[in-house]
């Protein structure tokens, strides 16, 4: 395979995983309205400890560097408590 194939390749794997973030987003005001209208706390630190350590083993299983995997769902995290924020307003 040729450089040129392989960057090809690694950017339609690129693609495809932004869109699959951007579905992932989609969830986020569904989830902050649930909270919202279920009078819950929109930060659940036990909830985004099992993801990271579930991300993390996931990742092991797959030979994935669970850092990695960890340093990119704390980002995805982030970003959901950043819209949460503005839709709870809390």
């Amino acid at each position: 395979m040729e450089l040129i194939e392989i960057r090809e390749h690694l950017d339609r794997l690129d693609t495809a995983l932004l869109y699959i973030l951007a579905e992932r987003m989609t969830f986020i005001p569904k989830v902050a309205k649930y909270k919202d209208e279920n009078n819950l706390e929109r930060y659940q630190p036990e909830r985004e400890k099992e993801i990271i350590e579930a991300k993390r083993e996931l990742a092991q299983k797959l030979g994935v560097n669970p850092d990695l995997a960890q340093k990119i769902f704390e980002t995805i995290i982030e970003d959901a408590h950043r819209i949460e924020k503005k839709i709870m307003g809390n």
